[in-house]
């Protein structure tokens, strides 16, 4: 294969769709079938050699092994491959970024494209190649961006700083997202401010989907005036059509809401009219002991929901294990018997899409480059060892074909829109306070009924309002000095990262850390039964550390690195763990 020079990015070399389609004869030229290539200035003949020869040695191999190809590495870049029918993706990363958050990277661009434009064929028989051309770049500039180079590492949920809010705001938040999601056509929602989560009943999947909206909306509002004013009715409503796929669909509808007999409830004989209200507090909502009896389908045990959902609080309930029991239904009486499911999809999509009897990973080495090798300590003792550089390097690579079948970790974004299940039409309902905004996704026959719609928006309308004041009265948090460490702990089941590390420019000293967290990670996914483990190089050393729930990394400044190169007692590399146990907890982060 030709020798490829990427561009200045250590994030995103290349990302390409290619439809195969277009392209059948000899004399058809390749560039009629790219769909979209990032960068955009690519000149036409590079273009053309890296769409052609990428999609002809994959498609090669994927005949040669009877499995998908889904990663493809350079001497200078790595590539993670998609492949649909006749379209085929491909996304370039540098070799720092660690193969697996490089494909999940791509593979959480395809799930963005498809929630908002539906079925990738379908859209471009609908559509414009130029202006799906701009949707593509549009996703790819939100994928590309965040606060520091770990964001690019770990995908997560952008949530509000928690450090000066009243957690009754938080609980406030809640009970608004409660009070809509009684409505029969509510599905579930979050409420965003000034692009960032504040609450939220998505999955985090759908929660980041939803944030790529928003965010451009506000980025906008900022450009042009500010702090956008309230309309006269105390808010800017509008709705978009997005598409969900069947498990993101049954995840919703399996939530425990009691949604008939909270929103419109059944008339009882001889009873006068009630009016309903959605706007409830703690002091005038009844419990479910002093109801009168419901109809069967309440008091029957609900589909529990194993898509955990974001909390301000490090040790809420919602941090339980995904095998754990979900919490009761309100109305439950006390049963917690799950209804049983025989297949649960996404188990079975990931089984499908990554299991060596369908799909078996596979990885295209080119060349090899030489550097000195890092001793990495396992609990204590030297177990591998890494090829890399002054400042931490990547791992040493093996010239020929490697076959993969690792399954993803919890939370990984492989998509369902790449399967043949057929994609969903739903509607985001928005409603804008200024520079706070509550998204529901609903059904789509939500906007034309006029009772649901005026009451979840009038009904909502004075919490948004003072929730909105609130979080505006809080000040933006100064930017702290470094401290004596660094650390950064992201949490897999919730999506979240928590990390001091500032990514502002000229932060030099942080480049070292985020390159071993990138390795550790990376070694992490390719161990399973690895929980811990130190890597050092002759300055410095960084301790990572993990289970089902969670990865936490931890490096800490000064101090005289004894590095013998044979295990050591004395080496203060082993001291790590009890100083990131220590150091961490105030940051709620618990080791122990």
């Amino acid at each position: 294969m030709a020798e490829l020079k990427p561009p200045d990015s250590k994030k995103c070399t290349y990302f390409f769709l290619y439809d195969g389609s277009k392209v059948r004869g000899e004399g058809d030229p390749t560039r009629d079938g790219i769909c979209y290539f990032y960068p955009e200035d690519t000149p036409l003949d590079m273009q053309d050699l890296l769409c052609g020869q990428l999609a002809g040695v994959s498609r090669c191999v994927s005949e040669l092994s009877s499995s998908d190809v889904q990663t493809l590495r350079l001497r200078r870049c790595k590539f993670a491959i998609r492949m649909k029918e006749d379209f085929f993706w491909a996304f370039g990363c540098s070799m720092e970024v660690p193969t697996v958050s490089v494909c999940e990277l791509l593979d959480h661009l395809i799930s963005l494209f498809c929630f908002y434009n539906g079925s990738v064929r379908q859209s471009y028989q609908l559509s414009s190649k130029e202006n799906l051309a701009s949707q593509w770049a549009r996703y790819l500039s939100h994928v590309l961006s965040g606060p520091s180079e770990l964001h690019y590492i770990f995908q997560s949920v952008r949530t509000i700083d928690l450090s000066n809010v009243d957690p009754l705001l938080l609980l406030k938040a809640a009970l608004i997202l409660q009070a809509c999601q009684r409505c029969p056509l509510v599905l579930a929602g979050c409420i965003l401010f000034r692009g960032r989560v504040v609450s939220t009943q998505m999955p985090p999947e759908l929660t980041i989907k939803v944030i790529v909206h928003e965010s451009e909306s506000y980025s906008k509002i900022q450009r042009s005036s500010g702090e956008s004013p309230a309309s006269s009715d105390g808010g800017s409503v509008s709705s978009a059509a997005v598409f969900l796929t069947p498990s993101e669909l049954q995840d919703l509808k399996s939530a425990p809401v009691d949604k008939t007999s909270r929103f419109h409830p059944a008339p009882e004989k001889d009873a006068p009219p009630k009016k309903t209200r959605l706007s409830r507090t703690l002091s005038d909502a009844a419990s479910c002991e002093s109801e009168p009896p419901r109809p069967a389908s309440c008091q029957s045990p609900q589909k529990g929901s194993i898509s955990p959902h974001l909390s301000g609080s490090e040790d809420s309930p919602s941090q339980r294990a995904p095998d754990s029991p979900s919490p009761l239904s309100p109305c439950s009486n006390g049963t917690n018997a799950p209804e049983a499911v025989e297949g649960d999809p996404d188990e079975l999509h990931y089984h499908s899409f990554y299991s060596s009897g369908d799909v078996v990973s596979q990885t295209l080495s080119e060349g090899d480059s030489s550097a000195f090798e890092e001793s990495v300590y396992l609990n204590g003792a030297p177990s591998a060892t890494f090829s890399a550089d002054d400042s931490f390097g990547e791992e040493k690579m093996t010239a020929g074909l490697k076959g993969e079948s690792r399954q993803p970790p919890p939370g990984s974004w492989a998509p369902d829109s790449l399967e043949d299940s057929p994609l969903v039409a739903m509607t985001l309902y928005t409603h804008r306070v200024n520079s706070l905004v509550l998204a529901l996704l609903v059904e789509p026959g939500f906007m034309s009924d006029t009772a649901s719609l005026e009451e979840v928006n009038h009904s909502s309308l004075a919490s948004l309002n003072g929730l909105e004041a609130h979080l505006r009265a809080i000040p933006a948090a100064a930017p702290g000095a470094a401290g004596p460490y660094l650390f950064a702990h992201h949490d897999s089941i919730q999506h979240t990262l928590t990390t001091n590390v500032s990514g502002r420019p000229g932060g030099a000293p942080e480049h070292p850390f985020v390159r071993a967290t990138s390795l550790l990670h990376s070694h992490f996914f390719d161990t399973e039964t690895l929980q811990e483990a130190i890597i050092r190089n002759a300055g410095t050393a960084v301790y990572g550390t993990r289970s089902v729930a969670q990865e936490t990394f931890f490096q800490q400044h000064g101090g005289s690195m004894r590095n013998s190169g044979i295990p050591n007692q004395q080496d203060s590399a082993f001291s790590l763990p009890s100083k990131a146990r220590h150091r961490l907890l105030k940051h709620g982060v618990n080791l122990l």
